[in-house]
């Protein structure tokens, strides 16, 4: 369950001097702010590392802001290989080992690297305290190091380094309740503000003679069923979306519930148990920075999910009732 931007240049006499001392004045909320919309607003093709566990995943990313819309283009470079093309309405994977593509709708502004920051970075300081470190060298790039700290153990912290002339993420550290990074995404080389070409964003694959997956089209139908909720969340949580969902490699419609508290997100999997299925799932159990709970309630099996602490999928998970 999981998976950057430029403007520079004039004449170097006439903003040194100003530039510096705007610099030497921005807060670290200032900072979210530039990380939050630098990626609406640059080109960039790179290569960034995602580690978590003793896994590293290297992916190239091609993204393109046109006309107010964005495109982009990922790309595995080791492990199995797949291609993720996203815009604003879809995500379509492609696998070749598996012969297939799936299709998805972008019903949630879900935030991937490096676009992993809230549009509105007022309501992190309500969970998480913000402040400023020194700067570093990120894929050769001078950089400004955030760290947003948690205000208690039911979410995880950060450490993030944005590029000191455009604003866009280039390294993001999650930090557990041990202070331990237990994630990592880091841009190895980036080359931001370079004109991107329409054949840059096309897929590697035609998918041609492969099974295709695609959820259907629900605007307008599958009417959320609101008697699903959760009754106890932790303090800076609260519901964001509810709606159905038809799972584009299984014939089958879940409720889904996404709570956030402005940076961690959430989801509820709601779906009828079936018999012949095999077991439900029921307890707690993790990968990495991701926890999941399974829990059973009227007939349904609830899985809550998200890359959070277990405490935090546990107390979602054992209160959602049926009403």
């Amino acid at each position: 369950m999981i998976a950057l931007k430029f403007r520079y240049l004039l004449v170097a006499c006439l903003i040194v001097g100003p530039v510096a001392m705007a610099q030497a004045g921005e807060t670290a909320m200032d900072w979210l702010m530039k990380m939050g919309t630098a990626v609406q607003e640059n080109n960039y093709d790179g290569t960034f590392i995602y580690r978590h566990g003793d896994q590293i995943e290297a992916m190239r990313i091609v993204h393109q802001v046109k006309n107010g819309t964005s495109r982009e283009r990922l790309v595995s470079l080791n492990g199995e290989a797949r291609e993720i093309i996203r815009n604003d309405r879809d995500v379509i994977c492609y696998m070749p080992d598996k012969q297939s593509v799936v299709i998805e709708h972008r019903k949630t502004r879900e935030k991937n690297f490096p676009a992993l920051l809230p549009d509105n970075v007022d309501v992190v300081t309500a969970s998480y305290k913000v402040g400023l470190g020194d700067y570093e060298r990120v894929a050769t790039r001078k950089s400004r190091m955030v760290f947003v700290k948690p205000r208690d153990n039911f979410r995880y912290g950060y450490q993030l380094w944005a590029d000191e002339k455009t604003g866009l993420l280039l390294k993001a550290n999650l930090i557990n309740e041990d202070r331990q990074i237990i994630e990592q995404f880091m841009f190895t080389q980036i080359d931001i503000g370079r004109p991107i070409k329409a054949e840059d964003l096309d897929p590697g694959y035609s998918g041609k003679k492969w099974a295709w997956h695609r959820e259907p089209d629900a605007s307008g139908k599958g009417v959320s069923d609101k008697r699903w909720k959760a009754t106890t969340l932790p303090k800076g949580y609260r519901l964001t979306r509810q709606m159905t969902r038809h799972l584009p490699t299984r014939d089958m419609t879940v409720e889904h519930l996404i709570y956030s508290d402005g940076l961690a997100v959430v989801s509820v999997f709601i779906e009828p148990q079936v018999s012949g299925h095999g077991k439900p799932m029921t307890g707690a159990t993790g990968m990495g920075a991701v926890n999941a709970f399974g829990t059973m309630v009227n007939g349904h099996q609830v899985t809550v999910v998200g890359e959070v602490p277990a405490a935090t999928v546990a107390l979602i998970g054992e209160s959602i009732v049926y009403r």
